[in-house]
């Protein structure tokens, strides 16, 4: 069991995250530590209930892709328990303005929209809608420097029991940086 515990004074980022899958029921933590304990209880009392199958008990998982000069870039996995339903959502977050950057983060959309379908062999029918583009992750060296960015988009049109199937679309730092608005592209590279 999880609960992602980052150093930020944004609670409107927290919230936002907190809202990916909706465990409590609209209800939101002011803390880490707080969700985590909710989450725990509410696990214990399914559990003596035996009704934590039925209830369909999300387990998220996070990951931290990149957290420098006040830009955050992470994921929320969800594994829902007794079904075979999964699903992420993709953040990329601007902590001095307690902003999500999203689709933002990039200028001239619908070249890059084109390259993202050339580059997308495995699914030529599949449509890429601008809001697609925010869904991603920057992949960074183990200097910490950004060689990459891999978009994820998932077929709406073929659903499976698990949810929608996922393709990523990638881009090396060279290819992408062009697309980067400029008030992103120097916090990024510093």
């Amino acid at each position: 069991m999880q609960e992602l515990k980052i150093d930020t004074k944004n609670t409107g980022i927290y919230k936002k995250i907190q809202k990916s899958y909706d465990l409590f029921n609209g209800t939101s933590f002011d803390s880490p530590e707080k969700r985590l304990n909710a989450k725990k209880d509410t696990l214990k009392n399914l559990i003596s209930t035996n009704s934590l199958r039925d209830h369909q008990f999300g387990f998220e998982k996070y990951k931290i892709f990149l957290n420098k000069n006040g830009l955050l870039n992470i994921s929320v996995h969800i594994q829902s328990y007794g079904s075979s339903w999964e699903d992420t959502i993709y953040y990329f977050f601007d902590e001095k303005n307690d902003t999500e950057v999203g689709e933002n983060l990039f200028i001239n959309k619908k070249i890059l929209l084109q390259l993202c379908r050339k580059k997308n062999k495995e699914n030529n029918d599949m449509s890429f809608p601008i809001k697609n583009l925010s869904q991603y992750k920057i992949d960074t060296g183990a200097t910490g420097n950004i060689t990459g960015i891999d978009f994820i988009f998932y077929d709406q049109k073929n659903r499976t029991n698990s949810g929608y199937p996922g393709y990523s679309v990638s881009f090396k730092w060279k290819e992408i940086e062009k697309f980067i608005a400029p008030q992103y592209r120097k916090r990024l590279i510093q």
